[in-house]
């Protein structure tokens, strides 16, 4: 019963993004040079494929140009973790990490890309560790 249980409560907290809205960025007011950068890189990602229910990991790194916004390093991880918190596949989730930074911020520009591992290819099917790579970028508003 033990075991069950402790799956139960797993599976709840991996999908809770099915039950919860994402919380917005708290943003800051930004006054820099044009076409400098703010990168944040290594944020931990943890999120279920929707076919199988199992895991990927890996890490996210996030590129933007701020215009008249920033945002803090914890706003952004709390972001992609939350984002993770829906099971979906890597390419849907880097596309949303980058949708909602645009939305956000307004930047010049986004840049996202996750490196994952993927359970469901080394556990079944070819059995085989590779790591997957997605990108997503955006081209900021006029």
């Amino acid at each position: 019963m033990e075991t069950a249980e402790l799956a139960a409560g797993l599976l709840a907290e991996r999908t809770a993004g099915l039950r919860e809205e994402i919380r917005p960025l708290r943003t800051a007011r930004y006054k820099g040079r044009p076409g400098e950068a703010v990168a944040l890189e290594e944020i931990p990602v943890y999120c279920l494929c929707p076919h199988h229910l199992v895991p990927y990991f890996g890490e996210a790194q996030v590129r933007y140009v701020p215009r008249s916004k920033v945002a803090g390093p914890s706003s952004i991880a709390r972001l992609v973790r939350d984002l993770a918190l829906t099971p979906r596949i890597q390419e849907n989730l880097t596309q949303a990490i980058a949708d909602q930074l645009e939305s956000s911020l307004e930047p010049g520009s986004v840049e996202v890309t996750v490196r994952a591992r993927h359970l469901c290819a080394e556990m079944r099917g070819v059995e085989q560790r590779v790591q997957f790579v997605t990108e997503a970028r955006r081209a900021g508003r006029a």
